[in-house]
């Protein structure tokens, strides 16, 4: 395993050195053996934007072709982060020799050099700017662990970066459909922060990049995780924001203008909307995972029990049930709601995401959908669904 970590690491060795040099041409990686629907090569070439050169990914699948713009650093990343792993091909051609690497069935590489295919580097024009939210070269992220001290992302954290700027884009576009946009100063709570990738990078978002000085508070049930989260927003002088330990409900639920609550485990995203729903909170951002409360509960109709008489097909549909209703819940208070794939499930499992942001109340859509709730309780034999129990009397 170690010999096959050196020769991976010696070809991306001289990818790096490649760049550095301008000897670089292009990059193929090929045999792809992962899960993403009908991806099957990249093809990655030098362009240049204005007066930078980046690397531009040409991602082909079946029926389209998806261009992304990357730095030196990033690109590094993604390619290690994929050979091996998605791809058992990697090519790297340059006008000193063309490398190539590739791996069995069993995942050991072998890697040979030969005559270089092209003799000079052809770099193209292109207008296409890659738009990026996190700059991998914040301190955090390498305190975090993320990136190394060059600012450069680890391999292995590609995926997590990755997640991170997806995240910061999301907010982004949240922000400024919503009333908070002409905000000069905004609140934050973040609902079982973890390890707080996500708090740390709203922060950053909100106060040095956009300029709206944004307090945020974490809330982690381990204390060993928002004391650490502490140390890094200290070394980083993120003044505005803090961490404390404890759970939702021990929050103040003082007002706060957006309130997230991502990956928290079953009914605890439950208690992240009532409290936010407390709190009048503008925006709402939730990933569930765990959906276990409505699957101890729930009863298939029988025009659809055939379907998902199978234990994984009845996991996924009490999952859809549970974050459906509380779409709905969210709508009845006056919240405009979307559900999507928050990324790619090639890059995590917990892909779900629910967005709210405040738009009015109104008692007619309030009772409409308090009617489709009931209505789809009783279709699935629910008593309740936890959520229901411990919603506020305030829908203004």
């Amino acid at each position: 395993m170690e010999k096959d970590t050196d020769i991976k690491q010696e070809f991306l060795d001289k990818l790096k050195e490649s760049l550095e040099s301008k000897t670089f041409v292009k990059f193929t990686l090929g045999k792809f053996r992962g899960n993403e629907d009908g991806l099957e090569n990249i093809y990655i070439i030098p362009v240049r934007l204005k007066d930078d050169v980046v690397l531009s990914f040409r991602y082909k699948y079946k029926s389209k072709d998806i261009f992304k713009n990357y730095d030196f650093s990033e690109a590094s990343g993604i390619i290690s982060g994929e050979i091996g792993k998605n791809f058992l091909y990697g090519g790297l051609f340059t006008t000193k020799n063309d490398i190539i690497i590739e791996y069995n069935k069993k995942r050991v590489p072998r890697t040979y050099s030969r005559k270089p295919s092209f003799t000079k580097v052809d770099i193209k024009e292109h207008n296409r700017l890659k738009t990026r939210f996190v700059d991998s070269r914040e301190k955090y992220l390498n305190l975090l662990k993320i990136t190394n001290a060059k600012g450069e992302i680890r391999g292995e954290k590609y995926d997590k970066f990755r997640q991170i700027d997806k995240f910061i884009e999301i907010v982004d576009s949240l922000f400024k459909d919503s009333d908070l946009s002409d905000n000069n100063e905004i609140t934050i709570v973040d609902f079982g922060s973890g390890k707080s990738y996500l708090t740390f990078a709203m922060y950053d978002y909100f106060n040095n990049h956009l300029d709206i000085k944004t307090i945020i508070s974490g809330v982690e049930q381990r204390k060993e995780l928002a004391d650490a989260s502490n140390y890094i927003a200290a070394e980083c002088k993120f003044d505005k924001l803090s961490f404390t330990a404890g759970t939702i409900d021990d929050f103040s639920g003082k007002p706060s203008d957006i309130v997230t609550a991502l990956h928290a485990c079953d009914t605890a995203t439950d208690d992240a909307i009532a409290k936010a729903l407390k709190m009048n909170a503008r925006i709402i951002i939730l990933a569930p995972c765990c959906q276990k409360y409505i699957r101890r509960q729930l009863n298939i109709p029988e025009n659809i029990n055939s379907i998902f008489k199978h234990g994984i097909l009845e996991e996924h549909l009490s999952s859809f049930v549970t974050d459906g209703l509380r779409a709905l819940v969210l709508e009845s208070y006056g919240y405009k709601t979307k559900v999507f794939e928050f990324i790619s499930s090639e890059h995590t499992g917990k892909n779900i995401m629910i967005t709210a942001v405040k738009d009015k109340y109104d008692e007619e859509q309030y009772l409409l959908k308090i009617a489709e709730i009931e209505k789809l309780k009783a279709q699935f034999g629910l008593k309740d669904f936890y959520l229901d129990k411990i919603l506020p009397n305030v829908k203004n």
